[in-house]
């Protein structure tokens, strides 16, 4: 038996098919799902873009490499210089990458 026991014509117009079809492409969600959803008040936002996994990884990467540095200088009492410019170099790439593909 279903959950869900009450179905609900509707009737819509090239457009608006177009337009709800767009919307729940954007979501990743099915379409009855998208629309309980909508229903329900709650915020729907955009599924992430394909390179979202790769960008959270490059940026776990960096705050893992951060969190060794400051171990390292916590330790020794300073950093050498080399690793600073390292963690910039790395900083900056990251953010390049970020600008390029966000």
């Amino acid at each position: 038996m279903r959950k869900r026991a009450h179905v609900i014509p509707l009737h819509l117009n090239t457009g608006e098919l177009q337009h709800l079809e767009s919307q729940v492409e954007k979501s990743g969600l099915a379409r009855e799902e998208f629309l309980r959803t909508l229903i329900l008040g709650a915020e729907l936002r955009p599924r992430p873009c394909t390179h979202h996994a790769d960008l959270l990884r490059k940026l776990a990467g960096l705050c893992n490499n951060a969190n060794q540095l400051a171990k390292v200088a916590n330790t020794c009492g300073l950093a050498n210089q080399q690793n600073v410019d390292e963690m910039v170099r790395i900083a900056r790439k990251i953010w390049e990458l970020v600008k390029e593909q966000w």
